[in-house]
């Protein structure tokens, strides 16, 4: 349950109780349910094809005609030459921390969240510390004993909240990332066990990058795709016996040739 409507029905029940009307209290400063529509996603590409195919030739005497999508399937050490820069604005901080976890071929700038520089805390504890305060002035007006939930439970509960709410702190995000690092981050950021908001950003990240790179965006897929159908989790949520996973399996495949799927090619043909 988000922060705002934890809050709301907090402060929706004591209105109830105490008989008292919402809006005399300072809840329209804490979180838009709407956050997410706020979050930017931008993407830059740093180098081309021609310098992937110098790596290639480094590697062996002769020419190389490898296209990108042909290293990017096989996943060789020149895909590596391809970087990223990669800017987010404004998403969550737990989002920001999934994303710090890939640190293989990332190299991530985060805005502080110090209050002694100019950073991106937004004053989160302070605001709620103003809404304990007013349920504070409230209770000294009335004060009924006989209550289920008092005043004191209330306070209670924001200030267990002042501890916890961190996670939907907003911060910017930038990844200096290769394309390798990006198609592993895939595989677990757009799972279905990884967080529904966590997909939505990564997801976007993947939009972009479809601009600039397409075959790239390609082979960025979760984990039971990348595996034809076998899925790894310890709580598997079933997507691999789904038509959705079907489709993006058929879309998958159709970047190999029928050698190269072997076995799989009934997927393809299907």
């Amino acid at each position: 349950m988000t922060l705002y409507f934890y809050l709301t029905e907090i402060l929706s029940i004591f209105a109830i109780t105490f008989q008292i009307e919402i809006h005399h209290l300072p809840l329209c400063f804490i979180y838009n349910d709407n956050r997410m529509d706020e979050f930017t996603v931008s993407v830059r590409k740093l180098t081309d094809e021609e310098l992937m195919r110098e790596a290639c030739e480094s590697t062996f005497m002769g020419k190389s005609h490898a296209s990108l999508l042909d290293l990017y399937k096989a996943e060789h050490s020149p895909v590596r030459t391809q970087m990223f820069w990669v800017t987010l604005k404004h998403i969550p901080l737990f989002i920001s921390t999934h994303l710090l976890r890939h640190h293989v071929g990332s190299v991530p700038f985060q805005l502080t969240c110090r209050d002694d520089r100019k950073g991106g805390n937004p004053g989160m504890r302070s605001k709620i510390d103003e809404v304990i305060s007013k349920l504070k002035e409230v209770r000294n007006y009335e004060r009924i004993a006989t209550r289920t939930m008092t005043l004191d439970d209330v306070c209670d509960e924001l200030e267990w909240l002042k501890d916890n709410a961190d996670r939907y702190t907003p911060v910017n995000l930038s990844l200096l990332v290769n394309a390798q690092s990006l198609i592993d981050m895939a595989k677990l950021r757009l799972c279905n066990q990884a967080h529904a908001e966590t997909r939505i950003v990564f997801n976007r990240i993947k939009e972009e990058i479809a601009k600039i790179d397409p075959s790239l965006a390609s082979m960025m897929v979760r984990k039971c795709v990348y595996r034809g159908g076998l899925c790894g989790e310890m709580r598997c949520c079933g997507f691999n016996n789904t038509q959705a996973f079907q489709s993006e399996m058929k879309d998958y495949a159709s970047n190999f040739s029928c050698k190269q799927i072997g076995l799989m090619n009934a997927v393809k043909q299907d």
